[in-house]
């Protein structure tokens, strides 16, 4: 059973992930309308009518728009979030319809499966709309492998625990939000400057790297394939970021391949294949 992993889009304007194996298609985010992630799904196999479920990291805007509950009940894919997100969703009809036709589910910090293949494993992180989650996903092959894939979208900070639900990952998709000097010479609003640096806030390139230094002097094997996510428009570049990431990998002498994930455009559609 082949896994592929594709960035739909990343950033403050929209966050959406598709994980697909032959017999499940989900999505990991929802930030875009339903009529944008039909488009950007265009060519991956994947539409609202293929896939299984949408699973939540958090709240914000970015990451979640209500409009995506009306496809979920018409497309007959179930919305996983949670148990807090579900009690701050229960006025909203479209969620009391979703719930009505028994395809709402709640996550707490155990492990729980989609289509009884795919093992999501939520993973608390530091962010300024809690709670906010992380996930290792693990999928079996047909030959009795195990694919993992990472997916750290919104953390002001990593410690050991939540580095540790990266160990070992095939795939490891890690926020490298800004920039540094860039955003402290951005002309934002101080407020807004401290919230990004804060430890609720999100990985700068230098945070972001040192996560990713750490996850290859793990003892564990490194990821194929880093994909750099939810990069500011305003506070960083493509070319910093990688930079910033291809440094630690050449100096650990890693066969880690790097990509940045854009905004407006869907990343490359990644086939993850199973570590040894």
């Amino acid at each position: 059973m082949s896994v592929y992993f594709c960035m739909l889009g990343s950033g403050s304007k929209g966050n959406a992930a598709l994980l697909k194996t032959a017999g499940v298609h989900v999505l990991i985010d929802a930030g875009f309308s339903p009529q944008e992630l039909a488009l950007r799904m265009t060519g991956t196999g994947a539409s609202w009518d293929t896939l299984d479920a949408i699973v939540l990291t958090h709240i914000h805007a970015d990451h979640f728009k209500r409009t995506c509950l009306k496809y979920c009940a018409r497309h007959n894919v179930e919305f996983i979030c949670h148990e807090d997100h579900a009690r701050r969703f229960e006025n909203f009809g479209s969620f009391k319809q979703l719930r009505g036709l028994g395809l709402t589910r709640t996550y707490a910090g155990d492990v729980f499966t989609i289509a009884e293949t795919v093992r999501c494993l939520p993973v608390k992180v530091p962010h300024d709309s809690p709670p906010t989650f992380g996930f290792r996903i693990e999928t079996e092959t047909e030959n009795g492998r195990t694919t993992r894939v990472g997916y750290f979208a919104d953390l002001g900070e990593c410690d050991e625990s939540i580095l540790s639900a990266m160990h070992g990952v095939d795939l490891l998709a890690l926020e490298f939000n800004h920039d540094e000097s860039m955003q402290l010479k951005s002309g934002r609003h101080p407020s807004l400057i401290e919230r990004v640096m804060g430890s609720d806030g999100h990985l700068s390139n230098r945070q972001a790297a040192d996560v990713f230094r750490r996850v290859l002097e793990s003892g564990h094997p490194a990821p194929k394939a880093l994909v750099q996510i939810h990069l500011s428009r305003e506070c960083n570049s493509a070319e910093l970021a990688y930079q910033a990431a291809q440094e630690v990998a050449f100096w650990a002498g890693a066969p880690t391949q790097i990509f940045s994930s854009r905004q407006e455009i869907r990343g490359t559609l990644h086939h993850v294949d199973a570590g040894p």
